[in-house]
């Protein structure tokens, strides 16, 4: 198989290799060759051994134990599939339906770049914390451990308020597709940052009141509380933290964006719920490895790594670099940008409930965000000024996720 030009374009298109560093992409693109495969091709999983091989364009079957699936990638309007997925058995193997183009990814170059990019030198781990970042991100990287699912019922209802010809029917078809999401709509309908005369009873009346821009941003954020689920008591409650923590951060992502005029408040909402997402994988993996976690240790792995996992999850959800440089610098409070963006604004706004909360935080002149965002620094002890009045408001966004 001959190297070619592609290979670096479709690495960034693959899940598992999209959260790589730039340099650790280039290192294993050269170790990597595109080519083509003839029609009615059988491969078994043997024949590649120490290799994955990833469909770029064509069709195939893949009939593991006895079962077939049909493979379809179409190359610039789908992602690379792995031809081989979890395949494990000898008897496994691919048929090429057409002429397809494969990528060869060598098992031994791909685990060399997973492992050199993650980068934890600032992150000061024992040797247990250590042994749990190297199993959890292998876990992940090879798809053993499942990231939380995407909202795509949310992502559905952001393509139609996108399309000028969907109507109010359109959406409210897809919301009624998920309950949960639909009561919650209903209930936030109905709380004081958008109630009216009358109560909301339907998800029609819902959309018709809110609007489109105002279903979207809560159907996306209300989406996401799915996310955020355990099954054990410790970990629940753990959970339950993390998330409690992410509504005060939306609400003053929100808050922050709209007093401020800068950015895109929806968005800005978003970012603050999606700034502690690291910590779902996280307790999700200490379930399946401690029957009797405890919350200490689970608080510190949080503090620690979430901003590791918090990319990986904001990657696999396609959600932008914007957000995935707000899961990247979750608690680091040193973060300084250029110019205004929304991880400096989920900054301050983790600093201003934490202020309000009356729990430890830092002086505000020691966080760059502030000057970033155009905001000189509260005296300590004191909340932000500019916030002054906007308690209603607060309590309305808190009142809408249901805390």
């Amino acid at each position: 198989m001959q190297q070619t030009s592609e290979v670096l374009s479709l690495l960034t298109e693959i899940d598992l290799i999209r959260d790589l560093s730039e340099t650790a992409r280039e290192e294993l693109s050269k170790q990597c060759s595109v080519g083509e495969l003839a029609p009615k091709k059988r491969i078994r999983l043997t024949d590649i051994e120490g290799n994955r091989l990833f469909l770029v364009d064509g069709h195939a079957v893949r009939l593991t134990n006895g079962a077939g699936e049909r493979l379809e990638s179409y190359q610039g309007l789908s992602d690379p599939i792995d031809l081989f997925g979890d395949a494990s058995g000898a008897g496994d193997f691919v048929i090429t339906e057409t002429p397809c183009i494969v990528l060869r990814i060598p098992v031994s170059a791909l685990d060399s770049a997973l492992n050199s990019s993650l980068e934890v030198s600032d992150i000061e781990l024992d040797p247990a914390e250590g042994e749990f970042l190297a199993e959890l991100y292998e876990l992940i990287t090879s798809n053993r451990l499942e990231l939380p699912a995407r909202p795509e019922v949310a992502l559905k209802i952001q393509e139609l308020t996108n399309d000028p010809d969907a109507g109010a029917t359109e959406l409210t078809e897809v919301i009624q597709r998920d309950g949960t999401i639909a009561g919650a709509l209903l209930h936030a309908t109905n709380s004081p940052l958008f109630r009216g005369a009358k109560e909301i009873q339907s998800v029609r009346d819902a959309v018709m009141r809110l609007g489109f821009r105002n279903t979207r941003m809560l159907t996306t954020n209300l989406a996401l509380r799915q996310a955020f689920k355990a099954r054990n008591e410790v970990t629940r409650e753990a959970m339950m933290a993390v998330w409690t923590d992410g509504v005060l951060c939306s609400a003053y992502s929100y808050l922050l964006s709209d007093t401020l005029k800068i950015l895109n408040r929806e968005r800005a909402l978003l970012a603050g719920l999606v700034a502690g997402i690291g910590a779902v994988p996280i307790i999700q993996f200490i379930e399946m490895r401690d029957r009797h976690p405890q919350l200490a240790r689970i608080e510190s792995l949080i503090a620690k790594l979430r901003s590791i996992t918090g990319v990986l999850v904001i990657n696999y959800w396609g959600l932008g670099e914007d957000l995935v440089a707000v899961a990247e610098q979750s608690g680091t409070w040193e973060y300084r940008a250029d110019a205004p963006d929304y991880a400096s604004v989920t900054t301050v706004a983790r600093w201003a409930f934490l202020q309000s909360a009356g729990r430890p935080h830092p002086d505000a002149a020691d966080v760059p965000a502030f000057a970033t965002l155009g905001l000189p620094a509260p005296p300590p002890g004191e909340p932000i000024a500019q916030l002054a009045g906007t308690e209603k408001t607060l309590e309305s966004l808190k009142s809408m996720f249901a805390m």
